[in-house]
């Protein structure tokens, strides 16, 4: 049920080639990075950076991302790096292309390229989104240990608190995710961000397990047209229905919690603790 959560949880995260939720001042040197400029581990050797070049052209012009040139492109930022093993950046985009191309090596690429160079933002959050992919507890600690790294080189950055947080479901400490999506949340105020449905989303979740089911109900009701036939949006929502429907002794909202809850056609991957809580008899 974990892996069920986290996995649906994590289709949201986006690493394409700029990151949905980065703060303004760091959203524009993500898509310089992109476009080959402000490298990390800058190369003298002129056959590499020529090949990296290449790469980063090919890379644009294949807008439909077609697999016969991705494998291409991935070669050629390879062969950049094995001019120039200390080019961090041709190994980044390596893995990055490999990624794309749906290959499992882009883990194996993203992870030497962090390695290498340990303060890029875009290896950290490329690489702890590729682990997320696995959804095993193996990788989503990588994912997690990679988000903490981010908390403290870039504290301002909502993105390490985000990420936090979408591993808490998985690895059970609801109430430090709560904690770090609300923070994320402040971020994303600061610069003027629009929340978008993951993250209100993410927060209802962690609301409910957290027993806060008011506050959840406001956030459940806002990304309704989004994910109401979303297995964790039905689980969670028809508990935090029930739990104040109970408080209030509304039996109106009881009797919705109830609908929402028949519409679940895979109530035996609804975990123990919050089945039992799941009881509608009067």
């Amino acid at each position: 049920m974990k892996k069920i959560i986290l996995l649906i949880l994590i289709l949201n995260i986006n690493s394409t080639f700029s990151q949905n939720y980065v703060a303004n001042l760091n959203l524009m040197s993500s898509q310089n990075y992109f476009e080959g400029k402000n490298l990390y581990c800058k190369s003298e050797n002129s056959e590499s950076i020529r090949l990296f070049n290449l790469g980063i052209e090919t890379l644009y012009l294949n807008r439909s991302l077609d697999k016969k040139y991705l494998k291409i492109t991935s070669k050629v930022f390879f062969d950049a790096y094995k001019k120039d093993t200390t080019f961090c950046d041709a190994l980044f985009f390596t893995g990055y292309t490999l990624r794309l191309l749906g290959d499992k090596n882009a883990l194996r690429l993203y992870i030497a390229a962090d390695s290498s160079y340990n303060k890029s933002l875009e290896f950290k959050t490329n690489l702890a989104a590729e682990c997320l992919r696995y959804g095993n507890e193996k990788t989503v600690k990588i994912a997690r240990k990679k988000y903490t790294e981010i908390i403290k080189l870039f504290p301002e950055n909502p993105e390490g608190y985000y990420g936090f947080a979408i591993t808490s479901p998985i690895l059970g400490d609801h109430e430090k995710g709560l904690e770090n999506i609300n923070i994320a949340i402040e971020k994303y105020k600061n610069v003027n961000q629009k929340l978008k449905d993951d993250v209100i989303f993410l927060q209802a979740i962690l609301l409910s397990m957290n027993n806060k089911h008011n506050e959840a109900l406001e956030n459940f009701d806002k990304v309704y047209s989004s994910y109401k036939k979303d297995f964790n949006f039905k689980v969670y929502y028809s508990l935090s229905l029930l739990k104040v429907s109970e408080e209030k002794k509304d039996e109106k909202m009881k009797k919705k919690a109830l609908g929402i809850y028949e519409k679940i056609k895979e109530k035996d991957q609804i975990p123990k603790e919050i089945k039992d809580q799941l009881v509608f008899s009067s």
